[in-house]
């Protein structure tokens, strides 16, 4: 009589030949091993990589239960799974995950009632010393929304009691508002060096609208408002699974970008030519993306001479700089911006500075009189 294979000795990970696959029994049901990218475990020969992931399987399910007790390296492979379901976007996600990966190999066995804030400042010391204020902000606000999803009832399930980093201060941002306008006359310098009429058309109406490179991106027919007068980014007209626009998360609210007579022209135009998908496209007929944008944003300013001075970001930065020098409120630049009247407040402060330079030299410019 042959000998009744044993499957899941002591629970661990068993080999199925028909199906190139490894299992594991638990409760008496046959659970197929998958590795972080959601892949099958195969190989006959991979008995190491079944047994990883299924040591990370029983890790990430006794996370509730060890609190504080758990790996720092677990609360941000959990929050780094949630981002996955929640489909943030590519740049952000792996923004994220390196920020992590890089963190880790520094404090690889860190315990969560062990970490303190003065490991993340360790680890930009130690590992990423040429890193300013700016990438520092970014991913230390990365490891404390990690920590603050892991505490939630509601979004990590409150999986350790208290937050770590709670009350941990960021490195100010550095505000590149000012360093980044450039004048109509530079402006259209730049665009004499560009020929192709693609290229052409997304410079063009970043510049007439001041909006996020990033919507112009997403833009397509379906946007345009009824009039034609404007794109509008909402929940009814985005393809299920994409990100609205930047802050729907926060407000709810459509974001509407009005269009200025000269883009108007150009945006109807590529709505007609792709009545489907992303209307402004590059030279090869792919949608734009950040990288691809601002790559081409660079060579041209470097052409141009204005090598960190013009960016993607130039013609909103330019726009809304304009807007108040004009007199218009921050109300009003708010909203033909797609922002918050605080945030064009703080970000457009040299504004306010360029006004009382001008005060000042006109108060020098002023004789003394008698009284």
């Amino acid at each position: 009589m042959g000998r009744t294979r044993e499957r899941g000795v002591r629970g661990k990970p068993w080999y199925r030949g028909e199906r190139d696959q490894w299992f594991v029994t638990i409760d008496g049901k046959k659970q197929p091993l998958v590795d972080g990218k959601g892949n099958p475990v195969r190989g006959k020969d991979n008995r190491l990589g079944a047994e990883k992931v299924w040591h990370e399987m029983a890790v990430m399910a006794a996370a509730p239960d060890n609190g504080s007790d758990n790996e720092v390296r677990t609360i941000l492979d959990l929050y780094l799974q949630d981002m996955e379901r929640r489909k943030v976007t590519t740049k952000t996600f792996e923004t994220y995950a390196g920020y992590f990966k890089s963190f880790l190999a520094r404090y690889p066995k860190l315990l969560v009632c062990d970490l303190k804030p003065s490991h993340i400042h360790g680890w930009w010391q130690a590992s990423h010393p040429d890193w300013g204020n700016s990438t520092r902000n970014l991913s230390g606000a990365a490891f404390k929304a990690a920590f603050r999803w892991a505490t939630a009832a509601g979004k990590g399930g409150a999986i350790i009691p208290r937050n770590p980093l709670d009350g941990m201060p960021l490195p100010t941002m550095r505000k590149r508002s000012a360093e980044v306008v450039v004048s109509d006359q530079e402006f259209s310098d730049l665009m004499k060096l560009v020929k192709s009429e693609e290229v052409r058309d997304v410079l063009f109406v970043a510049w007439e609208t001041g909006t996020r490179p990033v919507n112009l991106s997403r833009a397509s027919k379906a946007n345009l408002t009824e009039d034609g007068n404007a794109l509008m980014f909402a929940d009814w007209n985005t393809e299920a699974g994409s990100a609205v626009h930047k802050t729907f998360k926060q407000t709810g609210r459509p974001l509407v970008v009005p269009l200025t007579d000269a883009a108007r022209v150009i945006v109807h135009r590529l709505a007609e030519k792709y009545p489907d998908g992303p209307i402004f496209r590059t030279p090869t007929g792919l949608p734009w993306t950040d990288l691809r944008l601002a790559n081409t944003v660079l060579h041209y300013a470097k052409r141009a001479g204005l090598k960190g001075r013009f960016t993607a970001y130039s013609c909103r930065h330019t726009r809304a700089t304009a807007l108040l020098e004009q007199g218009h409120s921050d109300t009003d630049v708010a909203a033909i911006l797609g922002n918050t009247p605080g945030v064009i407040h703080r970000n457009y402060s040299h504004v306010a500075a360029k006004v009382n330079r001008l005060r000042d030299l006109l108060n020098q410019s002023r004789k003394p009189t008698g009284t």
